[in-house]
């Protein structure tokens, strides 16, 4: 593949602490290294407003090209229609695969996810971190149905939402199950019963959460998986990688969620090397990666 025409990062002034830093700072060379390693392998598939528009958002861009390049490593052939729609596409049999990236900031306002405050003790602020990833199911879908209006994407393809957490604290780790599992299936505490006479644990299970509340009371809901709304979208990728925390092998951190009422479903082997939730019959099954799994997407 021949050099980019022009490096990823640009002179002179940005918003992003993020850009800036990995930019300029004497400790961030390493990492702008990897940044323009994956630029160099990503730009064919960039809109034409890659570059400007990632010195104000850059764990956004950083994305797209971290799961573009990924995907690549995996023998995924990607497609761009143009500056409009999903990020990319590839293909599998006889359908179109479109993944759409989105890496959501903390919020705004009350429901905000609040920043770490050095020295103080506070609680995960767990509903407001799944409000982040509900948005970002509602804000693509809205998106997706303007694709879907354009022509652009048939209601025939598979979608897939690839969404990274890194921006929101606490949110890449989860606590017993992951926030993006939470976020999309019913699933609410881990809930331990307790014999009052004995003291012994006689049940563990996971709370059934149909929705959590905004500061202003409004419910939003966690089922999004189970509802039909949410039926085009076949599967979630997470992660939490930034440029400079992410595995050796690009992609081994991805975790996929399959949409359990997906018009069209994928097959495990799609995505084999990854972490994958399944639910059927009323219960949430986990696979671990298996490498040696194969994808036919082309």
């Amino acid at each position: 593949m021949p050099l980019p025409p022009m490096p990823f990062f640009m002179d002179g002034p940005c918003e992003d602490l993020g850009y800036l830093n990995t930019r300029d700072h004497p400790c961030g060379v390493e990492h702008k290294c990897f940044v323009e390693e994956l630029w160099g392998r990503y730009y064919p598939l960039a809109d034409t407003h890659f570059r400007e528009d990632a010195r104000n958002h850059f764990l956004q861009r950083f994305w797209e090209m971290y799961l573009a390049v990924a995907l690549l490593e995996r023998g995924f052939k990607l497609h761009r229609h143009g500056d409009e729609g999903p990020e990319f596409y590839t293909s599998l049999g006889s359908r179109r695969v479109w993944f759409e990236a989105i890496a959501p900031d903390p919020g705004t306002g009350l429901d905000q996810v609040p920043q770490l405050i050095p020295g103080e003790c506070t609680k995960i602020p767990t509903e407001k971190i799944l409000l982040r990833f509900t948005n970002a199911l509602d804000e693509k879908r809205k998106k997706y149905a303007a694709a879907l209006a354009k022509g652009i994407v048939s209601a025939e393809d598979h979608y897939v939402l690839a969404i990274n957490s890194r921006g929101i604290r606490h949110a890449p780790y989860g606590n017993s199950m992951p926030y993006f599992v939470q976020a999309f299936l019913p699933f609410g505490p881990l809930t331990i019963a307790i014999d009052v006479r004995t003291f012994e644990q006689t049940d563990s299970y996971y709370a059934y959460r149909s929705d959590v509340s905004k500061f202003n009371g409004s419910p939003v809901s966690t089922r999004a998986f189970l509802d039909p709304e949410a039926s085009f979208c076949s599967a979630v990728i997470h992660s939490g990688v930034d440029c400079a925390n992410h595995p050796e092998q690009l992609g081994g951190d991805f975790s996929v969620l399959h949409n359990p009422r997906a018009h069209h479903p994928f097959d495990a082997t799609v995505f084999g090397w990854c972490e994958q939730f399944t639910f059927r019959d009323e219960q949430l099954h986990r696979s671990s990666p298996n490498p040696e799994l194969n994808t036919d997407a082309r």
